[in-house]
């Protein structure tokens, strides 16, 4: 069987789904995994707050049990990590989160971080996610860009709100900037190109670790 990789956008809208394939296109190369990008078309539209992000989990269990024979990793791109502990459960395949991969490749560039989220509402649920996983400590903060999931759309003002976003985190102290939201990824180059800061787009870090791994 060819090697496979599933990114799962656990979010309904298909327009990020499209953005995160054309993002993921440039680690598809010759006698590598195949890399699909799936929309659980059961999700919500924009995943924005706790609640969303546990209801969808049986929508998402569900359709990693109908492809754990025909992958070799999943990828869930949201960065609040939604059922990555209870798919491992009972998936012998990977299951790599967002944030989880994002913020393990940002302590390789620097010794501290930043993360960019959407709205102030995500801090504290981000806050809870870091402490979990144990990766707090090097934390520099979070910055909200005011901007709803669906509305990251690419448009001057939109890159500009990312970029205010980056600068605050770079006057508290960060070096590396973990884009909090799969839906930033289109932006990940030209933050860098702007900022001089090191820029993690999570969902490259995932589809990479598990390009490595599979």
């Amino acid at each position: 069987m060819n090697r496979r990789i599933l990114v799962i956008n656990p979010n309904s809208n298909e327009a990020f789904t499209a953005a995160m394939d054309r993002s993921v296109e440039r680690l598809r190369f010759a006698g590598g995994p195949e890399i699909d990008c799936r929309t659980l078309a059961e999700g919500p539209f924009g995943i924005e707050t706790a609640r969303q992000s546990q209801e969808l989990i049986p929508s998402l269990y569900r359709l990693i049990e109908r492809e754990k024979d025909n992958c070799d990793a999943f990828i869930i791109a949201c960065f609040s990590d939604p059922g990555v502990v209870g798919a491992r459960e009972f998936s012998a395949r990977a299951v790599i989160g967002l944030c989880e991969a994002g913020v393990a490749s940002a302590l390789s560039f620097g010794e501290r971080y930043g993360i960019l989220t959407n709205l102030d509402d995500d801090i504290n649920g981000e806050l809870r996610l870091l402490r979990t996983l144990g990766l707090e400590a090097r934390l520099a903060g979070i910055e909200a860009v005011g901007i709803k999931v669906p509305d990251l759309v690419d448009t001057p003002e939109v890159l500009e709100a990312l970029l205010a976003g980056a600068r605050r985190l770079e006057q508290r102290g960060a070096r590396v900037i973990v884009l909090g939201c799969a839906g930033m990824t289109p932006f990940a180059q030209r933050l860098r190109q702007e900022t001089g800061l090191w820029i993690i787009d999570p969902l490259m870090s995932a589809v990479g670790l598990a390009t490595a791994t599979v």
